[in-house]
């Protein structure tokens, strides 16, 4: 969900110098300076959902998810923009999921659905939080339903492979399309660690040793690669 992180051009009205040099702070990536501009801003006017969303997303950056929750909440529920509406139902989506808060989090992401229903992210998410939930039939109907909107998505067709891998079923068809994402995006961490969890399911221990030593060598500190790592290694000498 990385490209969630970015900010947005401005879509204020009048020419604010300050707020361009915020922006640019922030696409240069120096959060703490461009969140003094941003809070400069918000205590001017804190019923911006403009100025709110800067804030939020800057703290986002920062790591602190509590504090950047009621900033991006207000211009979720408040924002009469179209991307800030959508991107901040997403953010507040997405720190909803890292509390383990997923109804609100699903929530969130069936709010962006209703104002885009092709909305590639929001569908991912949304299944991702079913995944999560035990509730692999609902993760797949949707990724099968972003599938219909983009079926060359390597990010769908790799998490749509990892569902099928995960409870065991059409594991053919999830190596098919877990190969055809690792063609698109050879140097993808998950998706190799996909397409090692699939040759695993399927007793095929060497080819799956493969993929996941090349996750590893892309990905080195992912906690769930690590444990595959360790699960698909046991089974070599067994």
């Amino acid at each position: 969900m990385s490209e969630i992180f970015e900010v947005n051009k401005s879509k204020h009205g009048k020419d604010n110098n300050l707020e361009k040099e915020g922006i640019k702070l922030f696409r240069e990536k120096r959060f703490k300076e461009a969140l003094e501009i941003f809070r400069s801003l918000y205590k001017s006017d804190p019923k911006s959902t403009e100025y709110n969303y800067y804030v939020g997303l800057t703290l986002l950056n920062l790591g602190h998810y509590e504090a950047s929750l009621n900033h991006l909440l207000h211009t979720a529920r408040n924002s009469n923009q179209y991307f800030h509406k959508i991107h901040s139902n997403i953010l507040v989506g997405y720190i909803y999921t890292l509390m383990n808060e997923y109804k609100l989090a699903e929530n969130h992401f069936r709010e962006v659905l209703k104002i885009n229903p092709q909305s590639i992210t929001a569908y991912l998410a949304i299944s991702y939080v079913f995944q999560k939930t035990g509730r692999y039939d609902q993760s797949i109907i949707y990724l099968k339903k972003a599938i219909e909107i983009d079926p060359e998505n390597p990010r769908v067709l790799n998490a749509l492979a990892y569902v099928y891998a995960e409870i065991g079923i059409n594991l053919n068809e999830a190596a098919r399309m877990a190969r055809k994402a690792a063609s698109m995006e050879p140097d993808s961490a998950e998706i190799r660690d996909t397409l090692a969890w699939i040759y695993y399911k399927k007793g095929e221990i060497i080819q799956a040793y493969n993929e996941i030593k090349k996750a590893m060598e892309l990905l080195p500190n992912n906690p769930e690669i690590l444990e595959h790592y360790k699960e698909i290694t046991s089974k070599l000498n067994t």
